[in-house]
């Protein structure tokens, strides 16, 4: 073979390689496309749009807690905070100075922002800058989007409270969550129904915490947001994989009645301040603090619980979006603080901040408001005392046990109605420590209530020989056999509601509504309702739930509650010791005064002062309301507690009976009655 045609074979075939080489990657490349438009097409959109679209978390809004009438005790409001989200290239210098300028934040606090987000495992999670921007903040971020990239303004709910302190103790508080715009319940109802709430039966349903929702916010290539996108244009029918709407928590409706709630509150720092400046004896009084509850008889729903001195809760969800760069955080904080915390001093200790529910977290010798009880276990026993001479001392082991004042002859019903200590000092002896304690822990006395919606109850202590015993040695261990032994005289202090009982408000109102009621002893409860948010369906409802019937007969309990009226009522020839506090009432209520001492070393106005009552009581009335209030270092039963009670009775009765069809007004007018009468009253 030639040359020349060997260089032309050589050619042909380099030319036939080269052919199929391009042939080849030819049918390569139309192969890699069909894979990327045709196989691949949905995935890669998908993929390209999610490169080019951001998902930012929207924020569930917590839950409405409502009242029973639908009055609105906690929602939400609208509220916009500043977020810097991450992006590949953070702000310049020249725009973190821009930006502290706008927000009036340090530019070490914008820093900080940028630092904690390039080290977050998940850049959907953005930091929070300011909460709260005013009008101005958001138009001058507006104006310079361009400048400030990965700033953004988002939508916040932010946790409020309407009535301010109203039912604060109940409601409670939230605080921040794990994410900046998170919010979880810290105390109260907040708390407990925070979560998802597991119902007797085992079912569960969503609590005040709602699922947060996505959206998505265009990025540039640099992934920094541009502007909001209509998902649905984005990404059609599929939008849902990227994006979500958030759903709110359910609502909950309490038992509570703000009408009755808000005449206790406004009664019982009313009195509290009043005791301080009485210059009647034995006031003024240091009137530390107080509490009342107010409970329907026939189901053991609780109508009102108050613990004085108490908080705003709105301060508490403001502090828990505001970032400490904040100039407004250090105002907020300090008031968080002393709500926790305290900042009175009494008696060279720390008072305890007043976010502590008293009503169910204090308990206090009851005094002469536990003398049914007594009462009733020496009926139980046949040997209740037809008549005493009470001159004013009992005497009995070598020694004078006082009485507040000399009541002459006393039968049962004026023993009651008077308060008489002689009487039923020798009702106790007659009746005895076992008998006695037997009754009361029937009624729930000396022991948790049940209560499931809060939390913090505590549970007090019943005068028993046993409870005697293990208090002195926890007191004193060094204490002798001799100093826990049970004597007489225990039993004579426990008679009256002195010495070792110690019982919450929340209990001293279930006693009374089981006397009121016939001797069924209710759990206490709050959350009547829990419902939809969105449709207002009914996923669960508190029914009543009666934990026993006390073993005293019929005839017993409505000699009791006969006695009982007596105490609110003018009785031909002696008032009971509420009268002054209920003369002019337009109802029957029966009720029991009691002043406890703050110990036998103490003055006499640092005597705790107590008192419950059930109405109607009238002759053929069924009570509906029991409630219980107590002044501590009130200086007195009738003088301290009854005008607070007096004032829940009217507003509930409001519109009834001839009273004020608007509550306040009706509250009021009894309150300013009440407080004068009890001032001028002598009274247990």
């Amino acid at each position: 073979m030639n040359p020349e045609e060997l260089a032309r074979r050589q050619r042909l075939r380099r030319r036939n390689i080269l052919m199929g080489l391009l042939v080849a990657w030819t049918v390569i490349l139309l192969g890699r496309l069909y894979m990327l438009q045709v196989v691949m097409g949905d995935e890669l959109s998908e993929y390209a749009a999610g490169q080019r679209l951001r998902k930012v978390y929207v924020p569930a809004p917590r839950g409405q807690i409502l009242d029973r009438r639908g009055q609105v005790l906690a929602t939400n409001l609208p509220a916009y905070s500043a977020y810097l989200v991450y992006t590949r290239e953070g702000l310049d210098p020249e725009a973190r100075r821009l930006l502290s300028r706008i927000l009036d934040i340090p530019v070490e606090a914008i820093e900080e922002a940028e630092a904690e987000l390039r080290v977050r495992p998940v850049p959907e999670i953005p930091v929070r800058l300011k909460a709260e921007l005013t009008p101005a903040e958001i138009t001058a971020l507006a104006e310079h989007r361009d400048r400030l990239p990965g700033v953004v303004v988002e939508p916040q709910p932010l946790r409020y409270y309407p009535g301010g302190t109203l039912a604060a103790h109940v409601l409670g508080y939230v605080r921040e969550g794990n994410r900046p715009w998170e919010l979880k319940g810290d105390s109260g109802i907040e708390a407990t129904y925070n979560g998802p709430v597991q119902l007797p039966g085992g079912r569960t349903v969503r609590g005040l915490t709602g699922v947060d929702g996505q959206r998505l916010v265009e990025v540039d290539a640099r992934g920094r947001p541009l502007s909001d996108e209509s998902r649905h244009l984005l990404l059609g029918g599929d939008a849902d994989r990227y994006a979500a709407p958030p759903k709110p928590g359910s609502t909950l409706v309490l038992t509570l009645d703000a009408r009755v709630q808000k005449a206790a509150e406004e009664a019982l720092a009313r009195r509290i301040q009043e005791l301080r400046e009485l210059k009647t004896r034995p006031c003024p009084c240091p009137a530390r603090n107080g509490a009342a509850v107010a409970i329907d008889v026939r189901t053991g729903a609780i109508l009102a619980m108050t613990s004085y001195p108490t908080f705003d809760p709105n301060d508490f969800a403001r502090q828990a979006f505001m970032e400490p760069s904040d100039p407004r955080y250090d105002a907020v904080n300090r008031k968080v603080y002393q709500y926790v915390h305290g900042n009175e001093r009494y008696r060279g200790k720390r008072v305890e901040g007043p976010t502590r529910n008293l009503a169910i977290a204090d308990a206090l010798p009851p005094g002469s408001t536990f003398k049914p009880i007594t009462g009733l276990a020496a009926m139980l026993r046949g040997v209740l005392p037809g008549s005493t001479y009470c001159g004013g001392e009992f005497y009995f082991a070598g020694r004078a046990w006082p009485d507040w004042g000399v009541h002459g002859h006393v039968d049962f019903d004026k023993a009651i109605g008077r308060s008489c200590n002689v009487y039923f000092y020798q009702t106790g002896l007659n009746a005895g420590i076992d008998a006695i304690a037997d009754v009361a822990t029937q009624f729930g006395l000396g022991q948790l209530t049940g209560l499931r919606d809060l939390a913090g109850e505590v549970q007090g202590w019943l005068a028993t020989p046993a409870v005697k015993a293990e208090l002195v040695a926890r007191a004193d261990p060094n204490s002798t056999e001799s100093d826990r032994r049970w004597y007489a005289g225990d039993t004579l202090n426990a008679s009256i509601g002195q010495g070792f009982h110690a019982f919450t408000p929340l209990q001293m109102a279930v006693y009374t509504a089981a006397l009121a009621n016939g001797g069924t002893r209710y759990r206490p409860y709050l959350v009547q309702e829990i419902r939809d948010p969105q449709t207002g369906r009914v996923l669960w409802e508190a029914k009543p739930d009666p934990l026993n019937t006390v073993d005293v007969p019929t005839a017993f309990l409505d000699k009791v509650r006969e006695a009982m009226v007596t105490v609110t009522q003018d009785n031909g020839g002696w008032y009971g010791t509420a009268y002054g506090v209920f003369r002019d009432a337009p109802y029957v209520a029966a009720g029991k005064t009691g002043t406890a001492q703050g110990g036998t070393r103490e003055p006499e106005y640092e005597n705790h002062g107590w008192f419950i009552a059930f109405a109607p009581a009238g002759p053929g009335e069924q009570p509906e309301i029991a409630v219980a209030v107590v002044v501590r270092a009130g200086g007195g039963g009738s003088l301290a507690a009854g005008p607070v009670a007096r004032a829940m009775l009217d507003a509930y009765f409001a519109g009834r009976y001839g009273l004020p069809a608007n509550p306040e007004t009706a509250a009021e007018e009894a309150h300013e009655d009440a407080a004068r009468s009890a001032a001028v009253v002598p009274s247990d």
